[in-house]
């Protein structure tokens, strides 16, 4: 149950991204749906400007000085990845318009999701105070962060974007909230020294 509410709650936020994407693209560039809207100077500071990986950009870094959309794999990498929990990743895939990573260890996924460049701070809020006892609080990370002990979720704020981290389990082997928590924790932490 606990798989199956991350895993919709990651498809919505795809989904979300997907078509909040594709209408602000379809308003700068009626012609042309898959191109993304660059941003104004002033839109996002503390994003980094990278474009995910499409039709329109072909590398496959998806890095671009031109757009406020981030792919997640180029914001944290596997080598990232890999540094932050001292074990080798043996992949990274993107997938949602970039805005979800999962990297791959020998017996180890770990899911990133940008689940909102802009409006983090109202929907970390609002998911606070529904989680209640349930959000575990970790002082110290980012601007603020909690532990989702339903499903095992870790959300991330920094400035006005929030990102989920979730480990599991490749061989589908139960794994403690604590170490679920330390791995979610240890990414998040490299993902903050990359955002300075």
């Amino acid at each position: 149950m606990k798989k199956t509410t991350l895993f919709l709650y990651t498809v919505i936020l795809a989904s979300a991204s997907l078509l909040a994407a594709c209408g602000q693209a379809a308003a700068v560039n009626p012609g042309s749906p898959t191109d993304v809207p660059a941003s104004s100077p002033n839109s996002n500071p503390s994003a980094p400007t990278v474009t995910p990986v499409g039709a329109n950009n072909p590398s496959s870094s998806g890095a671009t000085s031109d757009s406020k959309y981030v792919d997640a794999c180029v914001l944290l990498t596997k080598e990232d990845v890999s540094m932050a929990l001292g074990v080798p990743v043996d992949s990274a895939t993107s997938t949602g318009l970039g805005g979800v990573c999962t990297y791959t260890t020998a017996d180890k996924s770990i899911e990133f999701t940008i689940a909102g460049h802009t409006g983090g701070k109202k929907a970390f809020a609002t998911q606070l105070e529904r989680l209640g006892d349930s959000a575990l609080v970790i002082p110290g990370l980012g601007d603020q962060a909690l532990f989702n002990t339903n499903s095992n979720a870790l959300f991330l704020l920094k400035g006005d974007a929030e990102y989920m981290f979730n480990a599991s389990d490749l061989n589908f082997q139960p794994l403690a909230q604590s170490v679920i928590q330390d791995i979610d924790t240890k990414v998040a932490e490299q993902l903050l020294k990359n955002l300075h």
